[in-house]
């Protein structure tokens, strides 16, 4: 790999781990222990992130001719769609993990209760 682009992803890798660890500094979240999953985090988000470049650079284009052994051709979904949308929905996941979702922000700060435990609140107060 050319020493310029390692330079570059190298940076890139770095801001996105200095933003992650600021958010979850931010929340009161942010603990050593994170570190691993971090780790996962930043590495899907670099794949994703070369993954998607490259697709760019292509003009997203959403199919791709395939021929097959028999000689037929087929249009299927373009491989650099589907892996994009994999590492999209990968690097999701482990953000909620590391509670930096919408939900689990929610759920951290405590404004999303339960709605099964509202409507039970909500029953039990009409006896008060």
């Amino acid at each position: 790999m050319d020493k310029k682009i390692k330079a570059s992803l190298t940076k890139k890798r770095k801001k996105e781990r200095e933003r992650i660890v600021g958010l979850l500094k931010e929340n009161g979240t942010y603990n050593k222990s994170l570190e691993p999953l971090l780790e996962l985090y930043l590495d899907a988000y670099m794949v994703y992130s070369q993954v998607y470049e490259k697709w760019q650079e292509e003009g997203f284009p959403a199919t791709k001719s395939h021929t097959n052994k028999a000689g037929a051709t087929n249009e299927m979904k373009h491989p650099l769609a589907q892996q994009t949308a994999d590492w999209n929905t990968k690097m999701s996941k482990l953000l909620e993990q590391l509670g930096l979702t919408p939900k689990t922000q929610k759920q951290i700060t405590g404004e999303v209760a339960n709605a099964t435990t509202d409507a039970f609140q909500a029953f039990a107060n009409k006896w008060d």
